[in-house]
């Protein structure tokens, strides 16, 4: 019909052709700045958190949704999901593993939420702090600079860590 639309347009048009299409949602909501909106085909003006919480409402095994709207939240807020559960930004990040139990970036943000000797409940049940945390980082990435750093400000200076791949450090 000779028009000529954007990547947001593109994925407007998607949603409009089939509103359960979960990925097209995050890929629009990553596009979007922090307070920005978009007019949806149906009218609805909509930003970031929603288009995220649209994600999870079409997949609730999608573990990019559940960390990119943790990434959205301060410390102390929480979200509730379309299907009613209120979740903190710890507990998006556990949701977010839970999908996925080798989210480097996952596991990573949520050590970095924990401090002194703070835990967070995994949903396999395993109970961890924020070493054990950064360990599992490297368990899924071997090349995180950051983990490696954050792991080593765990340790005083005597201490030695052992890695899931069985190297000491």
């Amino acid at each position: 019909d000779g028009r000529v639309l954007s990547k947001r347009q593109l994925y407007v048009e998607a949603i409009r052709c089939n509103r359960d299409y979960a990925i097209v949602y995050n890929n629009l909501a990553t596009l979007l700045s922090p307070r920005e909106t978009i007019t949806l085909s149906n009218g609805r003006v909509v930003g970031r958190r929603h288009l995220y919480l649209e994600t999870l409402r079409c997949d609730r095994e999608f573990p990019l949704a559940y960390y990119n709207l943790a990434n959205l939240l301060s410390v102390s807020e929480t979200v509730t999901l379309i299907d009613g559960r209120v979740l903190s930004k710890k507990q998006m990040y556990v949701e977010a593993l839970r999908c996925d139990p080798n989210y480097a970036n996952a596991f990573y943000n949520l050590a970095v939420l924990l401090s002194g000797r703070d835990t967070v409940t995994l949903s396999d049940g395993r109970v961890m702090n924020e070493q054990q945390l950064y360990i599992e980082v490297l368990r899924c990435n071997r090349d995180f600079p950051a983990a490696y750093n954050n792991l080593a400000l765990t340790l005083s200076d005597s201490e030695t860590v052992l890695l899931s791949d069985g190297r000491v450090m």
